[in-house]
């Protein structure tokens, strides 16, 4: 997963620099020894929006060499700040509560928790809750509804500790209105509140997607247009 990956290459690199010691040379060195390894786990993930991301000249291959040099200079890690663009977070889990009976009627709307794993070599877990406003409704176009919805949602890796973030968008039935039908949520955007561990000073913004099965089973993606994580 592009976002595991590359915060635990930094979460690898702090302490090399943190302890680093003699003349500014050596500093030097280590420096950039630790953003080569960062930003070559960045790289592996996708090597075209990478290029994208830190490349200057028409292909993008000089791509690795400006990132490496970007974030050497950078305090030499040790209390940098770190800027990454376009970051997605892939999810698998299920609904684990669908809200009380009768709460698409009440003003408070439905509260919905759902649960599950992060994709990736690392792997992590996320909780969700997701509150939906039925009685705010509007229709879909195809004989259902969508709602206005806000939601809470934790990242968990044990290695790195953890990002909650504010998320807010449109749910949709897809298609026609039934007891047990399709949700999808649309238009979603959300920012960081929180962390733990190394993530304890993490900032970003970007967009949330989620598709809640029948079944009950939800897979999601969130995309970080920016996170900027300060070590």
């Amino acid at each position: 997963m592009k976002l595991i990956l590359c915060l635990c290459a930094l979460a690898l690199a702090v302490p090399a620099a943190a302890a680093a010691k003699g003349p500014t040379h050596h500093l030097s060195h280590a420096a950039t020894k630790n953003a080569t390894f960062a930003c070559k786990a960045l790289q592996a993930q996708d090597r075209a929006a990478f290029a994208r991301s830190f490349g200057t000249n028409h292909n993008g291959r000089n791509a690795l060499g400006k990132c490496v040099s970007a974030q050497a200079r950078s305090k030499r890690l040790h209390g940098a700040t770190l800027t990454f663009h376009n970051i997605t977070v892939s999810s698998a889990g299920t609904i684990a509560n669908a809200g009380a009976s009768g709460c698409q009627f009440t003003s408070s709307g439905c509260t919905v928790t759902s649960a599950g794993t992060l994709n990736g070599r690392l792997g992590g877990t996320y909780t969700s809750t997701w509150t939906i406003l039925w009685q705010q409704s509007t229709s879909n176009g195809q004989g259902g509804f969508c709602a206005p919805a806000t939601g809470t949602t934790t990242l968990t890796v044990p290695a790195l500790g953890s990002l909650t973030k504010a998320e807010q968008g449109t749910v949709c039935e897809v298609g026609a209105t039934g007891t047990n039908v399709e949700h999808v949520l649309q238009n979603g955007t959300f920012t960081t509140t929180g962390g733990t561990g190394l993530l304890s000073h993490v900032s970003g913004l970007g967009s949330v997607t989620f598709d809640q099965k029948p079944d009950g089973t939800v897979t999601g993606a969130e995309t970080f247009s920016t996170l900027t994580v300060t070590l």
